[in-house]
């Protein structure tokens, strides 16, 4: 396992699965996107694996990461929260990712559905 962080988030990079955690009341913008992005690339290479969004902290999530942001080895995401709002949320961005997306209230389900895919 692998782990970075900086100013507006954590990541934990495993075999199949990332989990990533922004930061409270950060606007997750594509700028900052590209700077995780980066960090898939050289972890993941060509292997595909699983992104869990782990939102523990309310944060904001530019639409344009859907659109520009998601890498092709990247074959599902995981919305992971106990918050209503956050289910909501994820309601509203689902449409915006066009692979597997499910949204879970633990992080164990969640990495058992990713360890599904492999």
């Amino acid at each position: 396992m692998e782990h970075f962080s900086n100013e507006f988030c954590q990541i934990d990079l495993y075999d199949q699965y990332a989990i990533l955690t922004i930061n409270e009341n950060v606007e997750f913008s594509l700028g900052r996107a590209s700077i995780l992005r980066d960090k898939l690339k050289k972890h993941y290479e060509s292997k595909s694996f699983i992104m869990i969004s782990h939102r523990k902290f309310e944060h904001k999530v530019s639409p344009e990461i859907y659109k520009q942001g998601v890498l092709d080895n990247m074959k599902g995401l995981a919305i992971v929260s106990s918050s209503d709002k956050e289910r909501d949320k994820a309601i509203l961005e689902q449409p915006l990712y066009g692979k597997s997306f499910a949204f879970f209230s633990t992080l164990e389900e969640a990495k058992a559905w990713a360890k599904s895919f492999f």
